[in-house]
């Protein structure tokens, strides 16, 4: 364990209200201040890829709490049968077909 990561750690949290979001240098990477549960304080990670802007690209993202769960997600995302599934999806949404609009004349 990096003993200086912890410290920095706790020392944000120090700073921040429960739910709170904290970025991070991970970029899409955010800390979460959770409210305590007794004496333990309850820390998480939120994952939010962010967009061209530099905004998450979702409201909230996949939260977690434990290394376990990420191993657990990643091994559910890196499934290739999801991508297929994903897919299908868009193609059923109209999503990832590039269609060329004319430009509108005003």
């Amino acid at each position: 364990m990096d003993k200086q990561l912890e410290i920095k750690i706790k020392e944000t949290l120090e700073n921040v209200k429960p739910w709170q979001r904290v970025p991070t240098s991970l970029e899409g990477v955010f800390l979460i201040k959770a409210p305590t549960k007794g004496t333990q304080e309850s820390i998480m990670v939120e994952i939010s890829p962010l967009d061209e802007f530099g905004r998450p690209i979702k409201r909230r993202g996949i939260f977690i709490q434990h290394k376990i769960q990420l191993e657990r997600f990643l091994e559910v995302m890196q499934e290739s049968r999801l991508m297929d599934f994903l897919d299908t999806l868009d193609a059923m949404a109209g999503i990832g077909r590039e269609e060329n609009v004319g430009t509108l004349e005003i």
